[in-house]
C-alpha cells in the first residue's frame, strides 16, 4: 500500500530563500568548479568577522576551516584566528 505523504507550503518556501553572499556569479561558480561550499564559506566569513577577525584574513582562513590536510602554515594562521577570537 502507497501512502501519500503531504509537504506544507512552509518547509518549500523557506528552502527556496534566496542568500546575498556578496560575490558575483562567476565567483559563486569558480568556488563550485573547486569543490567549496560557497554559501558555508560566506557564513563563515560573516561569522568570523563578526568575532572581530579582520576581513581580509576572514576570507582567507575560511576555506581552510573546512579543509582537511590544511599545511603547518595554513594550522599556524587558524590558530592565530582562533587564540584571537577567545582573547576577546
Amino acid at each position: 500500500m502507497i501512502q501519500k505523504i503531504q509537504t506544507t507550503s512552509f518547509a518549500i518556501a523557506t528552502m527556496l530563500e534566496i542568500l546575498d553572499l556578496g560575490i558575483s556569479d562567476e565567483e559563486y561558480l569558480q568556488l563550485i568548479a573547486q569543490g567549496r561550499d560557497a554559501v558555508q564559506e560566506q557564513i563563515l566569513i560573516v561569522n568570523l568577522i563578526r568575532a572581530g577577525v579582520p576581513a581580509l584574513e576572514a576570507i582567507q582562513v575560511a576555506p581552510m576551516l573546512k579543509k582537511s590536510g590544511c599545511s603547518s602554515q595554513e594550522k599556524a594562521l587558524i590558530q592565530q584566528v582562533w587564540q584571537r577570537i577567545r582573547s576577546q
